[in-house]
């Protein structure tokens, strides 16, 4: 990882600072990168992919990490000048958007289908985003928790 975090084992010994537990969700989802010194000045929404979430953050997927001079993460700036993203998650009819900053980001191995991962975690998000990620966790572990058709036990008799 491009953070001062080791790779491997030492990476897995590390405490875990998440504020609220991930829950897998992986959905497409775009983002575009933006300095908070100049929010004018920004990329053009960038494709990527949802792999969990929690309200606090989220990890994503992409193959793109730079846009121009935009990048997603430089590990020597404070957590102020870091570029954030602003990133669009779709819910339903409507559209899921967060403001975020990457805290790290990593090269996925070769055979993933996406080059990169990045840990996001979100700034300045109000209540209303709040409720709005708890119900997509929600839906998101209703329709996992539910049974498949392949596999499950047919229903008991009444």
């Amino acid at each position: 990882r491009n953070t001062s975090a080791g790779r491997g084992r030492e990476a897995r010994l590390q405490i875990d600072r998440r504020k609220s537990k991930r829950h897998r969700l992986e959905l497409p989802i775009k983002f575009r990168i933006y300095l908070p010194s100049r929010p004018d000045t920004s990329s053009t929404f960038l494709s990527a992919e949802l792999h969990d979430l929690s309200q606090s953050g989220m990890r994503l997927m992409t193959n793109i990490v730079q846009s121009g001079p935009l990048h997603i993460f430089h590990p020597n700036l404070t957590a102020s000048e870091q570029a954030r993203l602003e990133i669009e998650i779709p819910d339903g009819d409507q559209t899921l958007t967060l403001i975020g900053r990457v805290v790290w980001y990593d090269q996925n191995p070769a055979e993933h289908p996406y080059s990169f991962r990045a840990g996001v975690e979100f700034v300045d998000i109000g209540s209303e985003d709040q409720t709005r990620i708890q119900s997509l966790i929600k839906r998101s572990l209703a329709s996992t928790t539910s049974p498949s058709s392949e596999g499950s036990s047919p229903p008991a008799s009444e």
